[in-house]
């Protein structure tokens, strides 16, 4: 069988996101992880700092390092990497919209996943929640997910952390399904986040593992 390509904004290993995959794909699918960043040091990596709020990524390193880096920087190392190994199903595992990277057969992009999905089973008159990586992205992210008569609230939480007082507000302002809008978001996240909301939730790597396991089969 085939390993899935998995391409990380940040650096391989990733066992994380393979964790996550692998509980929708199943134990006997490979896995294989590259990275944007892979061989760089975390000062050069931190020297890919964003021009602006619109510019940043929030990356979790290997080491543990947290960092945020530039879209732009990053947009160009995963077409680099796409180009290297064409035609394989590959994941782009980060939910920014990249601007410039191929619209190739078998290349999975989970916004694209996750925009879908919510448009397909969250109809007007309800309420969108969104968790984001950093309150930078907060702005970005309600003019992408606003829609007429389909309103959403934004709050930010790293991935791995506390959400009860994000997703406390989201609850207070009464959404009917909430988005985890990062790659980085777990299962406990999003246990945490339904039981707090009382709501459906979506999680990024959950959604786009169901659509590339329809593309391995």
């Amino acid at each position: 069988m085939d390993p899935l390509l998995v391409l990380t904004i940040g650096q391989a290993p990733r066992p994380d996101l393979e964790t996550e995959l692998g509980d929708v794909l199943g134990p006997n699918q490979p896995i294989e992880v590259r990275g944007a960043l892979d061989g760089l040091t975390v000062d050069e990596i931190r020297g890919l700092g964003p021009i602006n709020d619109a510019d940043a990524l929030h990356c979790h390193l290997p080491g543990g390092d947290d960092v945020i880096i530039s879209k732009k920087d990053v947009t160009t190392r995963i077409g680099a990497l796409l180009e290297a190994d064409p035609g394989r199903p590959t994941v782009v595992a980060c939910t920014g919209r990249f601007v410039g990277l191929p619209a190739a057969a078998n290349v999975i992009y989970p916004s694209a996943v996750l925009r879908a999905t919510v448009d397909a089973v969250l109809p007007t008159g309800n309420r969108l929640g969104v968790l984001v990586p950093i309150p930078e992205q907060i702005d970005s992210f309600v003019d992408y997910w606003n829609e007429p008569g389909r309103p959403a609230t934004v709050r930010s939480v790293k991935p791995g952390t506390d959400p009860t007082e994000a997703a406390g507000e989201l609850a207070a302002a009464g959404v009917d399904l909430t988005v985890l809008d990062c790659f980085g978001y777990d299962r406990d996240l999003r246990s945490r986040v339904r039981e707090i909301t009382g709501r459906p939730v979506l999680v990024a790597s959950r959604c786009t593992a169901q659509v590339a396991g329809e593309l391995l089969a």
